[in-house]
């Protein structure tokens, strides 16, 4: 897969666990994709270890934290939104969610043991 709107920066501490940061904040036509993106990636990394995100020093082999802002057309304001991922249902809920016209800044950390982080690497060709 292909990532078209994250862009990660890598940082790994001295026990190999690696984290991953992303900051998108697209057109506003690119939301849907921006999204579609996002729980791509992440029902990737369930596929890899189906016992999902969790605490790495609790035995995860994965573990995200999104973060979303809603930007409205003629507003100098944000709205934060919340973003829930529903594993079972392969999707990305946000409420409010954006308007047709919003723009979303959305920040992605995915933190991973060395294995995780390999077969990340591999899979998004970075």
């Amino acid at each position: 897969m292909d990532l078209q709107y994250l862009e990660f920066d890598c940082s790994e501490d001295t026990e190999g666990v690696v984290c991953w940061d992303a900051l998108a904040q697209p057109a506003a036509s690119h939301t849907a994709a921006l999204l579609r993106e996002v729980t791509q990636l992440l029902n990737w990394a369930s596929r890899f270890s189906p016992q999902g995100p969790g605490p790495l020093d609790e035995g995860a082999d994965w573990d995200f934290d999104l973060q979303v802002q809603l930007h409205h057309p003629n507003s100098p304001h944000s709205t934060p939104a919340q973003a829930h991922w529903l594993a079972a249902q392969e999707t990305l809920d946000i409420h409010p969610a954006p308007g047709p016209d919003d723009r979303v800044a959305l920040s992605l950390s995915l933190s991973g043991t060395p294995g995780f982080t390999q077969a990340f690497r591999e899979q998004f060709d970075l």
